[in-house]
């Protein structure tokens, strides 16, 4: 009954009706235009955040990889490590077998220079001659590693290079 004899009494309250109408309509698109931009915002918001996400799984794709290439880098050190260790074992007991060998033919070379038997002694005291001393400084330079510039040596194929004899 009150809503008829409002709407009855004129035009007044009709015009606040439609004037309340229009403002909330106003107020409507406002706020829809509000929240449109809000959600522009937002998706901007998603691509940049896909992005970057996009960018730090690469990054980590790369440092995944780059660990992986430490790993097997470190693994090939510790490896070479060991046959290091054991090649330095291995030369050092060489070097001790060279050096046992070489105090046994000593005190051999000493018992013959000290013998009580004059031929011996003599022989073992008598200076080498001069050839076997030209000889063995030969043998000793081609044993070396550019014994390629010598032309006496023996080549990697057995073959002899012959040089013309001085005059």
């Amino acid at each position: 009954m009150m809503l008829r004899q409002l709407l009855s009494t004129g035009g007044r309250f009709q015009l606040y009706i439609i004037a309340f109408l229009i403002i909330a309509i106003v107020l409507l698109g406002v706020s829809l235009s509000l929240v449109r931009s809000e959600v522009a915002i937002k998706e901007s918001e998603i691509e940049t955040l896909s992005l970057a996400k996009a960018i730090l799984q690469t990054d980590l794709d790369v440092m995944a990889d780059n660990v992986m290439k430490a790993e097997v880098e470190k693994e090939r050190l510790r490896q070479e490590a060991q046959r290091i260790s054991v090649l330095n074992i291995e030369n050092y007991q060489a070097k001790n077998e060279i050096e046992t060998a070489f105090y046994q033919q000593l005190k051999q070379l000493d018992r013959l220079r000290n013998s009580n038997n004059d031929q011996v002694n003599d022989w073992a005291n008598t200076p080498l001659p001069i050839d076997a001393a030209r000889l063995l400084k030969q043998a000793a330079n081609c044993a070396r590693r550019d014994h390629h510039s010598d032309r006496i040596c023996v080549t990697a194929n057995g073959n002899v290079q012959r040089v013309s004899a001085a005059p």
